[in-house]
């Protein structure tokens, strides 16, 4: 393949990360996983982004440029707090990402204000220390840590734009204010391929409509539940038996990471019948709870979420002899530490192990 010259600024491929050797590239001024190590491959996918017409393209097309309101005054912290939800908005960061960022500075924002702190230099370390203290009394740790990424990220973004002169979260006492996480349990429940099959059964039987189909494709090929919603037929290479996943014009996938799935011929059949039903039936998180607990109680099973059927299908494709590193390429990880954390095995008292037909 003969090499590219690269233009500052345009779109180009970067190095090789990772264990699993996985090509980035360089795309409106972020890094980008292509999710593959074949740089043929990588250079394909990169062309395909690079294609696809931005937000501000699309508007031009529908009929000129629409007036933009004034911005808004970055002295004050409502106000910094829009310009960062704006800048986080895809292609910068997922949907889920900007949507959860946004969430927590609004919450941040709410509590400075009922302090009468409005504008970003009176955000100090003994401010922020009180605030981790009392937004501690309210959520877990975790959740605090969670909530001071987004923040810091602001700051950051606000002294880079030259929206504020100093940055408050570069002093080192910042590094303090991290709460320490009690050290998580391993995940116990490891759904057997013989629970999946019991589960799977009894939703043929009892599922409101589509809801079957979902757990079918979900346990066959451990797609996401926000990929179950915007994944395309032609996404589905029926010949080869593989599921592409792949950023769409108007959504991404998790960190921009491309995969293909090996599954079956009958989660092939799921896939496709899936499409047709899925915008007449609630996809939201809770109502897809709601239905796996009205099954798995009919079938005595023990509680457990759509994400089980995931960790139950990488621990079965490992089982049948694929590497951890394969299995972690079809999850879309981002480390092979994190499959590490879902792989269980099954043992049973007559041949030993179980595994799940293919």
């Amino acid at each position: 393949m003969s090499k590219r010259r690269y233009v500052l600024g345009q779109p180009h491929l970067l190095r090789r990360r990772g264990k699993n050797k996985l090509w980035t590239g360089w795309l409106e001024g972020r890094e980008i996983s292509l999710g593959t190590a074949d740089r043929a491959e990588a250079q394909r996918k990169l062309d395909e982004l690079a294609a696809q017409p931005r937000s501000d393209e699309a508007a031009s097309k529908r009929g000129g440029a629409e007036e933009r309101a004034p911005s808004p005054d970055p002295q004050l912290l409502s106000a910094l707090a829009l310009l960062f939800a704006e800048y986080c908005r895809p292609p910068r960061h997922t949907k889920k990402t900007a949507s959860s960022y946004a969430h927590r500075v609004s919450t941040f924002v709410e509590a400075m204000e009922k302090k009468n702190i409005t504008r970003p230099d009176q955000v100090t370390f003994k401010v922020m220390s009180a605030y981790v203290r009392e937004r501690s009394d309210e959520v877990s740790a975790a959740t605090v840590n969670r909530d001071l990424t987004p923040i810091r990220q602001m700051f950051a973004f606000a002294k880079r734009e030259g929206h504020i002169e100093k940055n408050p979260f570069k002093h080192e006492d910042f590094e303090e204010l991290k709460l320490r996480e009690p050290r998580p349990k391993p995940n116990a429940l490891a759904l057997s391929p013989r629970q999946v099959d019991a589960f799977l059964a009894k939703a043929d039987e009892m599922a409101k409509p589509g809801y079957a189909m979902l757990f079918r494709l979900t346990a066959g090929s451990a797609i996401r539940i926000d990929e179950a919603r915007h994944y395309e037929p032609s996404d589905v290479d029926v010949k080869r038996g593989l599921l592409t996943i792949t950023p769409k014009k108007d959504w991404t996938t998790k960190g921009y990471r491309y995969r293909d799935i090996p599954i079956s011929e009958k989660t092939i059949e799921a896939l496709l019948a899936f499409v047709g039903v899925r915008d007449k039936m609630a996809l939201d998180d809770k109502a897809v709870w709601n239905e796996i607990q009205r099954i798995r109680k009919a079938a005595k099973l023990p509680k457990f979420s759509i994400h089980d059927l995931r960790r139950a299908w990488a621990s079965a494709m490992h089982a049948n002899g694929a590497s951890i590193k394969k299995v972690s390429v079809w999850l879309g990880h981002c480390a092979v530490q994190v499959t590490e954390r879902y792989l269980r095995i099954f043992e049973t008292d007559s041949t030993g192990h179980e595994f799940l037909p293919r």
